[in-house]
């Protein structure tokens, strides 16, 4: 039996390199072990043309494989087999930001008017017409041109890069709110196998699965008090359950908390949303969004020859990504995680050419303690690229 193909332990690949040599070995086998089959001779570099067909035939054979294993699908594959668990992969979205737009009373400034950043030349374009009032300003809301993690510090977004006479100047007052890349297979993946005790018995494990497998919700903490106790050692009154989300519209939140919340059970938060069951009765369900600790970090480095140039923004992103979860699969600051101070050097080293001298965190500013900073259970850490210094 062969040792490529399908086995009882999966499927095995023949590559290439496998390929030519075995083909090699045959036409050697044929004509003599002196035959030449060199790269560089005629029967050598037909070998290599017909190994390299013969290898993509294996790779198809693997993606057909591994079309039906949610463990190993990827792209588009992927997001087939998992519309079967009724999800979609999460699409790019913009950052948007308020922009304060002055000039002469009663210029129309059009849908679809480009700004962009003194700093980045980044553009957003308005979601709406607008007028300038008599008070001779007035705000809007524009989007980013392109979708993805795209930031506008407050006071940048200041470039009119479509001329409109009477229109003299424009500003944010503070910072965009930035978009999302594309989910990416790893993170597709990782939120489905999350999601598949949507259908779990258990009242926490459903709860938790349906309201994480709603659009734009990172992070979900489901607590239930199913004791006499009140309150408990979180806040719960007695029998109650308290969802804390990250992302996510209201409205979507609330009814997947209702179509998983079982009879008696009272949903705790500070947020309330009504919600009408199929007879039309109104409940109001509650659930709330953690409070954001915003942390600075402070980077002392010694550098190398082989240091990037853009070495310190590459750093203060990694940090941001890495506490986002975006850096390395399954780590980073999550809901009610302590912010651990020990391990934001792994973000940190992940650029080369540098030594730490020194690393400093705090929940203001400056940064300059080295403990580990306490989040409780219903807050969140909140890393930014601005609260982020790098000394190289």
């Amino acid at each position: 039996m062969s040792e490529f193909g399908i086995s009882n332990t999966g499927f095995n690949r023949k590559r290439l390199d496998r390929i030519l040599e075995d083909l090699n070995s045959e036409v050697k086998s044929i004509f003599g072990t002196n035959f030449n089959v060199s790269p560089e001779s005629p029967d050598g570099q037909i070998n290599g043309v017909i190994s390299e067909s013969n290898a993509n035939l294996w790779e198809i054979a693997e993606e057909s494989y591994n079309a039906f294993n949610p463990s190993a699908v990827t792209g588009v594959t992927q997001d087939n087999l998992y519309q079967l668990n009724g999800l979609i992969r999460l699409k790019a979205s913009s950052s948007f930001a308020l922009l304060t737009l002055s000039g002469t009373q009663s210029t129309i400034i059009p849908e679809g008017s480009l700004i962009s950043t003194s700093d980045t030349n980044v553009q957003f374009s308005t979601q709406s017409e607008v007028v300038i009032p008599s008070g001779g300003s007035v705000t809007v809301i524009a989007n980013a041109v392109d979708t993805g993690v795209i930031s506008a510090v407050a006071g940048t977004l200041t470039n009119i890069d479509t001329p409109i006479s009477g229109w003299d100047s424009v500003t944010n007052v503070s910072d965009a709110v930035e978009g999302t890349e594309e989910e990416t297979d790893v993170q597709f993946r990782a939120r489905r196998a999350r999601s598949v005790a949507r259908d779990a018995q258990a009242l926490v494990d459903a709860i938790f699965a349906e309201v994480r497998s709603v659009p734009g919700v990172t992070q979900t903490t489901v607590l239930e008090n199913d004791t006499n106790i009140n309150p408990d050692a979180n806040g719960l009154p007695d029998h109650s359950i308290h969802v804390i989300v990250v992302g996510g519209e209201d409205e979507d939140i609330a009814n997947a908390i209702f179509v998983k919340k079982t009879l008696g059970v009272t949903s705790f938060g500070t947020t309330s949303v009504p919600v009408n069951d199929d007879q039309g009765i109104v409940h109001n369900v509650s659930f709330s969004r953690p409070d954001e600790i915003d942390i600075y970090v402070e980077v002392n480095l010694t550098t190398f020859s082989n240091y990037p140039s853009d070495g310190d923004a590459n750093i203060k992103q990694a940090i941001v990504d890495y506490a986002q979860g975006n850096l390395i699969e399954g780590r980073g600051f999550f809901l009610g995680d302590n912010v651990i101070h020990s391990e934001i050097y792994t973000p940190i080293n992940n650029v080369p050419g540098h030594t730490v001298d020194s690393m400093f965190i705090k929940t203001s500013y400056p940064a300059d303690q080295t403990s580990d900073i306490n989040i409780a259970i219903s807050e969140v850490s909140n890393f930014t690229v601005a609260n982020i210094t790098v000394n190289s």
